[in-house]
């Protein structure tokens, strides 16, 4: 099937902007959807990742390119389209897993943290949670809270490891950078 990319391209940049480029295609039975990504990050990225603005539907049988947003998978005209190909399968990450990919990207995403969490949660059966300060500049840091003192520790040698600042606020917080 062949699509005018030009055209594809240039309602990105109307969209969201031209920082914004062709990602990758998913075929269903009644619609192309064009994705895209920011050209400066990886798509993992969350530097990159819009919230609200879906991808470029190209309808099949009447050759119509359109904009999309969020809503339109979750109760509009596409809903069910998007993934009708897919059986979903959550992805069991691991901690190597994990840090190869913030070491890839230079940078940590919060689903990072979460997950690195969430394993050692599994293991040691703690429960913590991601705190904001506005002190702190939000795109760089996060803090991560638990009663657990040996999850604060869990942390801080995984940052030295990847070579990562951090600072421990108190016994039961630590502030994590997020940029290599």
């Amino acid at each position: 099937m062949e699509i005018d990319r030009d055209l594809v391209q240039e309602m990105i940049n109307n969209s969201v902007g031209s920082e914004y480029v062709i990602h990758e295609f998913i075929d269903s039975s009644k619609y192309l959807f064009i994705t895209y990504k920011h050209r400066d990050f990886y798509a993992d990225d969350e530097r990159g990742q819009l919230i609200g603005a879906g991808p470029i539907v190209y309808h099949k049988e009447t050759k119509e390119y359109k904009t999309s947003g969020s809503g339109d998978f979750v109760c509009g005209e596409y809903f069910g389209y998007l993934n009708e190909n897919d059986d979903y399968v959550e992805k069991q990450w691991s901690v190597e897993e994990i840090k190869n990919d913030i070491v890839r990207r230079k940078f940590v995403n919060e689903d990072d943290i979460w997950n690195l969490a969430l394993l050692f949660i599994g293991e040691n059966g703690d429960s913590g949670s991601m705190t904001k300060n506005r002190n702190y500049n939000l795109l760089l840091h996060n803090i991560y809270r638990s009663d657990n003192t040996e999850v604060i520790l869990y942390f801080e040698e995984l940052w030295i490891e990847l070579d990562l600042k951090y600072e421990v606020l108190n016994p039961n917080q630590i502030l994590l950078w997020k940029n290599m």
